[in-house]
């Protein structure tokens, strides 16, 4: 033996505590992503359903022509009134942006009218469930949007004077 300590070799105290603190932050971060993936594709749906219904409004306004509106299981129908009665968008309109398009994945809808809740079809029926009016009208409504891994349910409410109220509730209220 020369006169050295041998060298011993491994991970001190401190370097075992930077690599757990660094793994313990990468595991919260995705964590805190995939749990609230859902809560924020809830409130996007509800979001673009709010500006899919405003735009139709604004668009019944300035063309003086009525839109009506109808929710259906995955998504939102508009179409236009005509002679002949209410004629929803073809699907294969792809430069509207009104067209026929989902809301999202997984997502639940509702919708009430005077307090009444509405079967959601497939597809939308021969008459639409609510309008947005050329005189600046919209058919009172509220629309549901949830999700069963989103603790809050976003609603979407439509007065008769035209506005349109967003607004997230915890479930089970």
């Amino acid at each position: 033996m020369n006169g050295r300590l041998s060298q011993q070799r491994g991970f001190s105290l401190i370097e075992l505590v930077v690599v757990v603190v660094i793994i313990g932050v990468i595991v919260g971060a995705v964590a805190l992503s995939v749990r609230g993936s859902g809560e924020r594709e809830v409130e996007n749906a509800a979001r673009r359903a709010q500006a899919l219904i405003r735009l139709a409004c604004e668009r019944a306004l300035l063309g003086s022509r009525d839109i009506g509106f109808t929710p259906v299981r995955d998504g939102l129908r508009f179409g236009y009134f005509e002679t002949e009665g209410w004629r929803p968008m073809p699907q294969g309109n792809q430069s509207d942006e009104l067209r026929p398009r989902p809301l999202g994945r997984e997502l639940v809808l509702g919708a009430e009218r005077d307090g009444e809740p509405l079967v959601l079809e497939e597809e939308p029926g021969r008459e639409p469930s609510f309008a947005c009016l050329s005189s600046g009208e919209l058919t009172p409504f509220r629309l549901h949007v949830e999700r069963a891994d989103a603790v809050t349910v976003w609603i979407l409410e439509g007065r008769l004077d035209g506005t349109l109220e967003l607004s997230g509730e915890p479930r089970g209220r």
